[in-house]
């Protein structure tokens, strides 16, 4: 199966006041950490979608502004078919969990997506052509996220920890992550 993987890096990023896909953690971007775990996990081909382009990755970018990652998605899936989806802001992710979310998507054409405690996370997940229609239909209806479309009839689940899925969104939040992975991984 071949897949694409798509990080999102479009947003306002309010809440941390600048990109968060730039924010430097450990000589690495959030987003190269994202880039680096999908590629551990056998995925060759990885874009960006939205934001400002990335020096080493090739930007998708936003074909309908402002219409979130469900409008940036749709793109992806447009441009090349199955996507493997993250956003940049979660820089723990690993390559595990992005292998194993390609493993379930592997004999289905439903959407994979990630849940801990009962919490789904569709913004990191495997997403097969043909959600396409699905997915646009709910776009055409209003829907910015995929969460505001999918029902439990629609995907499989994989399960994450917590700490896979932290999303990193406020100045604390990027100090915490980087006072731990500065003690475990200079």
């Amino acid at each position: 199966m071949s897949v694409t993987g798509a990080i999102l890096c479009g947003g306002e990023s309010s809440r941390m006041g600048q990109d968060k896909a730039t924010l430097v953690l450990s000589g690495r971007t959030m987003t190269k950490w994202v880039a680096d775990a999908m590629t551990q996990a056998g995925v060759d081909n990885i874009v960006t979608l939205g934001g400002e382009p990335h020096s080493d990755l090739t930007s998708l970018p936003d074909r309908r502004p402002g219409g979130g990652p469900l409008s940036a998605l749709i793109g992806a899936i447009e441009e090349f078919g199955d996507v493997l989806l993250c956003p940049c802001d979660v820089p723990l992710v690993s390559q595990g969990l992005f292998a194993a979310i390609i493993e379930a998507g592997m004999t289905g054409e439903r959407p994979v997506v990630l849940a801990h405690s009962d919490h789904l996370q569709p913004l990191i997940g495997l997403y097969k052509a043909a959600a396409k229609g699905m997915l646009a239909a709910g776009y055409e209806q209003g829907a910015r996220g995929p969460k505001q479309i999918l029902t439990p009839a629609d995907f499989d689940l994989v399960d994450a920890t917590i700490e896979e899925v932290q999303n990193i969104n406020t100045p604390q939040e990027f100090e915490q992550l980087r006072d731990f992975r500065g003690a475990s991984k200079s």
